[in-house]
Order: structure tokens, then C-alpha cells, then sequence
């Protein structure tokens, strides 16, 4: 780190910049919490606590964009050379707030199947992702009118972005979009944590 300190300190003040500036652009669309840009930004070095083998940096930077502020969902920008993407939902959540979600699907699915259907969010983002189970989950049945959702281990939106866009002028114009599309999703999402 220390070899390439000079060079990270100017790509996460750059990042830090362009945070506040998708904070901006996403207020426009939704009345976000406004947050210090310098929280969005996730650390560069790796939790080694439970996984000692990772090498001690990551090779990647992260924007968390948390519109209702800590605790609640938020939507995540992933820069990696060659790998950069947007997505939001709940990736290995908690027992607590799956079981929450799965309550949730049970008595409120349609709405979920009309949010994951709308144009604007499958035309960026497809279909709803996320492992799933093979079966139906513990109190379950397998005819249940939402057994393809219920069976869903995380609940993602998840869409590869092109770095020379997104590093354009167009950029926050295209993660704006991207983000307006998903809000249905994500208060949807926010319900289950409500509930959790």
C-alpha cells in the first residue's frame, strides 16, 4: 500500500467526488438522506478476521449509496477493471431478515412479481437474481403462487455497466436511471428490513 499510496489517495478522493455527485443526481429522484460522500465509499482492505487466507486488500472500489441512510437498503456501485456493475437488494442476509423477506413475498408477492415485471427495471436489469433454493423452504408449499420467489436465498438487481460511459459526462445520467428503475424494488426490500 504504501508503494501505491500516492495513486489510491487520488482515485478515492475522485471517487469521494463523484459520490456527492450521484448523491446529488439521485436526490433528484428520490428525497435522499444526505450523507458525508466519504461514508460511501467502502473500505479498500479486506475483513481477515474470519477469513484469514484474503490478501489484505481488495482490487476493487465500492460506492454504497444509502438513500434513507444507515440500516436501510442501498444501491452499490462495483469498479473493478473489467468488472464494473450496479445492483442492489439483499445478498446473504441475515436468518432474521430472509425469514422477513419470505413473510413478506408470502402476503405481498404479486407486488413484487408486478415491480420485477415493470419496463423500465427489466429493460437495465432483467430478471430479479440471487442463489435460490432447489426446493421450497421450511413452511412452505411447493404449489404456493409464489414458490419461485419464496425459494430465493438473496433478492437481487444486478446490471454490468460500460466504464467508458459511466466515466463520461453521461455517467451519472445512466446510474441515475439505473437507480430510478430500481426504487420500487428497493422499498419493497426496505419493507422486510422494516419488519426484521
Amino acid at each position: 500500500m504504501d508503494a501505491n499510496r500516492k495513486w489510491y489517495t487520488e482515485i478515492r478522493n475522485g471517487l469521494i467526488d463523484l459520490a456527492s455527485t450521484i448523491q446529488a443526481s439521485f436526490a433528484e429522484e428520490y428525497p435522499m438522506a444526505m450523507m458525508d460522500p466519504k461514508k460511501y465509499l467502502a473500505r479498500i482492505n479486506n475483513n481477515r478476521r474470519f477469513h484469514p487466507d484474503k490478501p489484505p486488500y481488495k482490487n476493487n472500489f465500492a460506492l454504497m449509496i444509502k438513500r434513507r441512510g444507515p440500516g436501510w437498503g442501498d444501491f452499490y456501485l462495483h469498479i473493478e477493471p473489467d468488472n464494473l456493475f450496479v445492483g442492489t437488494g439483499i445478498y446473504h442476509p441475515p436468518r432474521e431478515l430472509l425469514l422477513a423477506l419470505r413473510d413478506l413475498i408470502d402476503v405481498r408477492g404479486d407486488e413484487l412479481r408486478q415491480i420485477g415485471q415493470a419496463s423500465d427495471l427489466k429493460e437495465i436489469y432483467g430478471d430479479l437474481g440471487g442463489d435460490k433454493l432447489k426446493k421450497q423452504p421450511k413452511g412452505f408449499e411447493a404449489d404456493h403462487p409464489h414458490i419461485d420467489l419464496l425459494r430465493h436465498k438473496d433478492m437481487i438487481l444486478s446490471t454490468q455497466m460500460d466504464e467508458d460511459i459511466i466515466f463520461s459526462t453521461q455517467g451519472v445520467k445512466e446510474l441515475q436511471k439505473a437507480f430510478k428503475a430500481a426504487i420500487p424494488f428497493m422499498d419493497f426490500i426496505d419493507l422486510a428490513i422494516e419488519s426484521a
